[in-house]
């Protein structure tokens, strides 16, 4: 696989969770802007996320009641609502169980080839 197939590959994976890697994030009780979270996305994964993408993740998770957004000084921060709090602390249960599903799907031998 070259690098922009693999680019491509992580970008929709990415957009994909995006869901998951805002709650993740938030879930260290520090309140973060959409800007915020493009940086760390952007940081983290060495994938830049557009932020209609972004906003709009945000905002779908803020209708779920997931996050809250507070504007101060300015700018709209987020964070964890406790319905948020109690879905990430399922995911983090569910962690094991995704790993083991992904690795019968994949085999070892398949994941590592290069």
């Amino acid at each position: 696989m070259n690098n922009q197939s693999t680019e491509t590959s992580t970008r929709e994976i990415i957009k994909k969770f995006l869901d998951l890697i805002i709650l993740g994030r938030l879930g260290d009780n520090s309140p973060m802007s959409g800007y915020d979270i493009i940086k760390y996305i952007h940081q983290r994964f060495h994938i830049l996320q557009s932020p209609s993408t972004v906003y709009s993740a945000l905002y779908s998770l803020e209708r779920q009641n997931l996050i809250q957004g507070k504007t101060i000084q300015g700018k709209r921060a987020y964070r964890l609502t406790p319905q948020g709090e109690q879905r990430l602390k399922n995911i983090h249960k569910t962690k094991n169980k995704l790993q083991t599903l992904l690795t019968c799907i994949f085999p070892d031998s398949e994941i590592h080839q290069t």
